[in-house]
Formats: C-alpha cells, structure tokens, sequence
C-alpha cells in the first residue's frame, strides 16, 4: 500500500480552463489581439504561465510576452476561483485518503502563490506542502518540486504516486523515479496518457484509491 500522494492541481484536481482561458483572453483584448475559444487552451496549458501565454500569442506577437505576462499575473489573481471547482469525485477522494492516513502534496505548474490560494481555499488543512512555479527550483518536469514535497511529506519515492492529467505529469514521476497515475477527465486524455507511458490510467478518482491500496 501506497503512504503518499503528489497531484498535479490543473486538470487534476480542479477544472481551472475557464478561468485562465478567459484571464488569458482578457489579456489578448487589452492588446487588440484576436482571442481563443475556451476548448483550445486544452493544449495551452500544462507548462507554466509563460508558456501558456507564448502559446496564446505565438510567434508574431512574442515580443509582447513580459507586458501580457504581468497583465496575466494581475486579471488571473482576481478571477482565479470564479469558475474553478474540484473535479467531482475529487472531494470524496482527498477526504478518504486523508481519513486513511495517507499523505499528500500539490506539485505544479501554476504560479506558487495562485497554487497556494487555490488550494488552501478549495482543500483547506488537507496537503503537507504546495509547491507551484517559482524561481528556486525548475518547472515540471524537472523532478526537484516533486523531491522537496517528498522531503516535506518525509517519505521514499517507492512509497508514493504521481498523479496528473498530462505528458509533464507522467514525465515528471519518471524522471523522479515514482509511479505515475493519469486521469483521463483532465486537459490532455487518455491518448496523450498512453503515449507517455503512464503506469496506471483512471477514469474516475475512486480508482485512485483502488491503486494505492494494492
């Protein structure tokens, strides 16, 4: 049986495409730049905000990319949890592990202090340690967050999973020695999941715990 847990948090345990969708759209506005239909930030995300807004405003208009950035970090603080809930089934989920004794962490992509707010409001008392981007250590999926929530959680690689719902997630457990866990109701699906070599693959948070226990 598994002791620990290190989740991604967009796609993963919260539906957050709505609200950096149309954060990211308000910037595209403010420089006259045309904007994107909700379904298609599906492929923005996953690797940070900077990537998320080159990938927004491509090549033509990179030169734009620190003024839509602070214009991003401004808009998205304010609208971060207007539409972003956990997954269904997820409460159940973290509410069980957590009754079970097991121990869990957020590792991600989004920018510390946002993942920090979102987490704390959404999942209050629940997680030994958050860690989201900033510049002391590299994004996923560089495995260093992962070891530094390992350390905070004070427990072996071989003893926890990485769960997430995209490519970097998978790569993330591998390049970190650690199972990884796919979701398939996140951002990429079951296709991206497979190609990465996900150990283990769900359709619903239930079967994480089917996966834990065995």
């Amino acid at each position: 049986m598994k002791k620990g847990c290190l989740f991604d948090l967009d796609g993963t345990l919260v539906n957050s495409i709505e609200d950096l969708a149309i954060s990211t759209n308000e910037v595209l506005k403010l420089h006259d730049l045309p904007t994107y239909d909700i379904s298609q930030y599906r492929l923005f995300v996953g690797n940070g905000v900077k990537k998320l807004m080159e990938r927004a405003l491509g090549q033509e208009h990179i030169d734009l990319l620190d003024e839509c950035l602070n214009d991003f970090q401004k808009i998205y603080r304010q609208h971060c949890l207007d539409h972003t809930l956990p997954y269904q089934g997820i409460k159940e989920l973290i509410d069980d592990l957590k009754a079970k004794g097991i121990k869990m962490s957020v590792v991600t992509n989004k920018p510390h202090a946002l993942a920090i707010k979102i987490v704390e409001t959404l999942f209050p008392d629940t997680f030994v340690a958050i860690y989201g981007q900033q510049d002391l250590y590299p994004v996923k999926p560089d495995p260093q967050s992962t070891y530094l929530a390992l350390m905070a959680m004070k427990l072996d690689k071989k003893d926890c999973l990485f769960i997430g719902d995209s490519q970097v997630d998978i790569d993330t457990g591998y390049n970190a020695e650690i199972d990884s866990v796919g979701v398939t109701w996140g951002f990429r699906g079951r296709q991206e999941l497979t190609e990465a070599g996900a150990n283990d693959i769900v359709d619903n948070p239930a079967q994480i715990m089917e996966i834990i226990q065995r």
